[in-house]
């Protein structure tokens, strides 16, 4: 059995659970911050060489008492706040100091010294001068009691850094909290060098939380969303775990929810082997960069199960204007808006020239945005025609509905009236049955409509039809005039090599333009059919069948011939739904049926079917039948 103190190996054993399990980068990832709302005040700076800073009372703009721990002058640990023994996501660590005497370590030989380290907030963009250490407001860390407790020590307030750690990093912020250990600091983490510093005044310093054996997960942090008034976060906790989690934003800001909820309920998927409940919460975040947390509230001690930097970029609203387009004196304005406090459509302003011309609301369906956005809904898109001239500045306005007034600019656009002459393309020519399938699609800047367009067959026109079908494609490329803009045309052409050429009428200025020409062989084929009952009856004589002819989607001719003698002639075009089943491009409307009076005797029956093009005939074949 060990020698050591049961506080001893305890904190040993975490260290070295912390040391086994990551890297020291993502050790400081992997930690929390969690806290309860507290009143920030300004960062206090304290620069005092040779020893840790020693205790003040300095309440941090709180209203505890002197008395109060977090009065002291000193830092909180790092479990009190995130469960954990270790950094903050985002934090470094600044330096270190030993306190002896303490009594928490030891080893057979006698007692050891007890290590001290401080993590710090980045300074981000900000410089911070020859003392090394910027404000908090330059990584949005707040100052104020740790938890929001007069029990606890303060958080986010002391600019201070001895310097043994990340001596690379030029600027540091003010430490958020300390980490303890039996272990050296520099084999806790590389970064740390084996300078001296030593403050004796904090070897009775303790937290409850590091005489916690830090032990298995109890859960996992597993998304992290913008919502409304703050960010989403869904995850689970094992079924044998508290079911209060605990939301935080930073060290001011938290919501405590339950875990009762099932993997449908938060639309994730279960984790394998294990039974488990799920949490699904907003927490409200401050302006800036922050950590988010989940904690699962176990007792009176927070244990984190996942953390998440992330990046509120205010109440204010954010989209974005994606296009203006437009024809003669319109202009087409497009994009979308989300107001981060609320899920419903936001309110909106646009501008010509500086003067404001419409309200409306954002609130057309965006599929992608839901998309990217999925805790706001559908609605936030807008799509609207203004008046305006050729080379106008347009401009939205997405306007504030909750929290304070103002608006954002979601942005401006020149209006680039587009006339003149069409434009378009003749995607391909193709035989099918029935003919030539022409495709393709046209825009004439002067319409607001569907533009005109002429199928050609060796320079005559057989066909003209509105380019109106619906093409998506052509929307999301040219905005401004729609989906709208397509055509698919069938023409009968006779065999031979032609040239099929399409082209676009100009409305307005420009001229007449041609999208594109193919030259194309046609192939003939003769009809297709055939016999399906020859029947007798009381001399009377029945042929019903079927018959069609590759050339064209209309019914064709055909002939009933008795012992090699013309017996009757007719259009196939009864409907026979079998038939539209095998030739869906032809229809239905394919059926023939004949009936005569015959004699009595032997004769043979046969049925021809005469092809569209004059080219000949087919036989559909032959039987043979004795009339009684």
């Amino acid at each position: 059995m060990s020698s050591l103190a049961p506080s001893t190996r305890l904190v040993n054993r975490a260290a070295s659970a912390i040391e086994r399990r990551s890297s020291r980068r993502g050790f400081l990832r992997r930690s929390a911050l969690v806290g309860s709302a507290v009143v920030a005040a300004p960062t206090d700076f304290v620069l005092r060489p040779g020893t840790a800073y020693a205790a003040i009372c300095n309440c941090n703009g709180s209203s505890c008492q002197c008395g109060s721990q977090c009065c002291d002058g000193y830092t909180e640990f790092c479990c009190t706040i995130n469960g954990t023994n270790g950094c903050p996501p985002g934090t470094l660590y600044g330096g270190w100091w030993k306190a002896d005497g303490s009594g928490y370590c030891g080893t057979p030989a006698g007692p050891a010294p007890r290590y001290y380290l401080d993590c710090n907030a980045p300074c981000g963009d900000c410089g911070c001068g020859p003392s090394g250490v910027c404000s908090g407001s330059c990584s949005g860390t707040p100052c104020g009691c740790a938890n929001g407790s007069c029990g606890n020590r303060k958080a986010g307030c002391t600019g201070f850094r001895y310097g043994q750690c990340n001596q690379d990093v030029a600027c540091l912020g003010p430490i958020v909290c300390r980490v303890v250990t039996c272990a050296l600091p520099w084999e806790l983490d590389s970064s740390c060098s084996t300078t001296v510093r030593t403050d004796s005044n904090t070897r009775f310093h303790n937290a409850a939380c590091l005489q916690l054996d830090p032990g298995d997960p109890v859960g996992s942090l597993e998304s992290v969303e913008l919502a409304p008034g703050g960010f989403r976060l869904v995850g689970w906790v094992l079924a044998s775990a508290p079911n209060e989690v605990r939301l935080s934003a930073g060290t001011s800001l938290f919501a405590d929810v339950v875990a009762n909820k099932s993997a449908a309920d938060v639309g994730r998927t279960e984790p394998s082997g294990a039974a488990v409940r799920w949490f699904d919460g907003v927490v409200k975040t401050p302006n800036g960069r922050t950590v988010v947390c989940a904690s699962v509230v176990d007792g009176g001690r927070l244990r984190s199960i996942g953390c998440e930097q992330v990046v509120f970029a205010g109440h204010k609203p954010f989209g974005m204007l994606e296009s203006v387009h437009g024809g003669p004196g319109l202009v087409r304005v497009v994009g979308w808006a989300i107001d981060p406090d609320v899920a419903g459509p936001v309110n909106l302003k646009i501008s010509v020239d500086g003067t404001f011309v419409r309200k409306i609301k954002a609130r057309r369906v965006r599929k992608d945005v839901a998309e990217e956005h999925p805790n706001f809904g559908t609605r936030h898109g807008f799509d609207v025609e203004i008046e305006a001239t050729d080379g106008s500045q347009i401009c939205v306005y997405a306007m504030n509905r909750k929290a304070g007034r103002g608006s954002t600019l979601l942005g401006c656009a020149t209006a680039t009236l587009r006339t003149g002459s069409p434009f378009g393309s003749l995607d391909f020519v193709q035989q099918v049955p029935g003919g030539v399938a022409v495709k393709g699609w046209a825009i004439d800047p002067d319409l607001d409509g569907p533009a005109q367009v002429d199928i050609r067959i060796d320079g005559v026109t057989v066909k003209s039809v509105q380019a109106g079908k619906r093409r998506r494609d052509i929307g999301r490329v040219y905005p401004g005039y729609g989906n709208l803009h397509g055509f698919s045309e069938v023409v009968p052409v006779p065999a031979g090599s032609h040239e099929i050429c399409v082209r676009a009428r100009d409305v307005g200025p420009g001229r007449t333009r041609t999208l594109g020409c193919e030259t194309l062989n046609v192939t003939s084929s003769l009809p297709t059919g055939g016999i399906d009952n020859v029947t007798v009856l009381s001399g009377r004589l029945e042929v019903s069948g079927w018959a069609l002819d590759q050339d064209t989607l209309g019914p064709i001719d055909v002939e009933l011939v008795i012992d090699g003698n013309l017996a009757g002639q007719m259009t196939a075009g009864i409907a026979r739904q079998d038939v539209e089943s095998a030739f869906p491009a032809h229809g239905a409307n394919h059926g023939y049926f004949f009936g005569v009076d015959v004699s009595p005797g032997a004769h043979t029956v046969c049925i021809t079917a005469l092809d569209n093009n004059n080219e000949g005939a087919s036989s559909l074949g032959c039987r043979d039948v004795v009339v009684p």
